[in-house]
């Protein structure tokens, strides 16, 4: 089977955005008189973001601080320390190539983003873009991809759902496509998902699978 449209995570799949976020948080934290461990931080982040900053601002009774430092925090970190994920810019640019479509569902907000993509001139690879802003139930719901499913004729067939997390895993299946987890090495394991990756490469060989190789002209 040639899968055609592959709809990605942002955080972690596409961009090397961690260590961005790990920092921010500890710092956010350490400010508000905070001490975790970097490892349980990561722990929490993996599963959500969200629920993460729920977690601490509950615990702590903190309210909206830690969100409101968290994102300043982050915002202040230069574009040049969150990369694309390796293989990313190239996987993405041959998929179009190919007549194939990208697009993304992110619980970030638009404007940083947008921002990383077009630091590094990757917004034309994607059809459509949607991002906390959009107002979607946030994943595991698969009211996002059900939008995509339904604008765009989506057939689930040939469509690929990609993430690094089992909540992205989750809303994929949850909207009837095949999933791809990103397994990381990081101790998150996902053992229902159709596919399972240890780089961005593999999934020219999943889309391949038996039909002609892609070009390298990206």
């Amino acid at each position: 089977m040639k899968y055609t449209e592959f709809i990605w995570d942002f955080d972690g799949t596409l961009f090397d955005t961690y260590p961005v976020i790990g920092r921010a948080f500890q710092e956010a934290l350490g400010e508000l008189g905070i001490t975790e461990k970097p490892e349980i931080l990561f722990h929490f982040m993996k599963k959500s973001i969200a629920e993460t900053i729920d977690y601490y601002q509950s615990r702590y009774q903190i309210k909206e601080l830690l969100l409101k430092r968290y994102l300043e925090i982050r915002q202040s970190y230069s574009l040049d320390e969150q990369p694309p994920c390796s293989g990313a810019v190239k996987i993405c640019c041959q998929i179009v190539q190919q007549g194939g479509r990208n697009f993304i569902i992110s619980h970030r907000e638009s404007t940083s983003l947008y921002a990383l993509l077009d630091h590094y001139k990757m917004r034309q690879f994607f059809t459509e873009i949607v991002t906390g802003d959009n107002g979607f139930e946030r994943k595991p719901s698969p009211e996002a991809y059900n939008y995509l499913i339904s604008k765009y004729q989506l057939k689930k067939e040939s469509s690929l759902v990609i993430g690094d997390r089992i909540l992205d895993i989750q809303a994929g299946r949850a909207a009837g496509m095949k999933t791809v987890f990103i397994h990381l090495n990081d101790g998150l394991e996902c053992d229902f998902a159709d596919f399972k990756i240890h780089s961005l490469m593999e999934v020219l060989n999943l889309k391949d699978r038996g039909s002609p190789k892609y070009t390298s002209g990206c």
